[in-house]
């Protein structure tokens, strides 16, 4: 890759751009819960790419819980909020509404942003690491 940082904003929006969210908390909880993780490709992700996917489901989880290694602005919680709701507003099943497709472009932006803040002083180095520290959750078995 080249020695100027020009590429990493690319990458990081690709990386967030290959994440699914998903409801984890039951139909009718008071308060829903959500997880991102790296979604089903039909290619092969290049490598820095496929680090950024999980570097940026990793800050997810500092999003969802409040504190990480970089400072959570209230931006980021807010655009989460919203697609929390808007996800777990959806009947089981169903298509994605407009408004969930639109919160999540918009909390994507918000990831790729503080993913950025978290690499800024070594990108490679700190996308890597990054990348390293993300434990991919638990599969999901489908009881039919």
């Amino acid at each position: 890759m080249s020695a100027t940082n020009d590429h990493w904003k690319t990458v990081l929006q690709r990386g967030a751009n290959a994440l699914a969210f998903h409801i984890t908390s039951p139909a009718n909880a008071a308060k829903p819960t959500m997880a991102a993780e790296p979604a089903p490709q039909k290619r092969t992700l290049p490598v820095m790419v496929f680090h950024a996917v999980a570097a940026c489901a990793l800050v997810d989880g500092w999003v969802a819980g409040g504190e990480g290694e970089i400072l959570i602005d209230r931006a980021a919680v807010l655009a989460r909020q919203k697609l929390v709701n808007a996800k777990a507003a959806e009947p089981p099943g169903s298509t994605p509404s407009p408004f969930s497709v639109g919160y999540a472009a918009d909390y994507r932006q918000e990831l790729a942003r503080l993913t950025w803040l978290a690499i800024i002083d070594d990108p490679a180095v700190r996308l890597e690491a990054l990348a390293a520290a993300y434990q991919p959750p638990e599969p999901r078995v489908k009881l039919v």
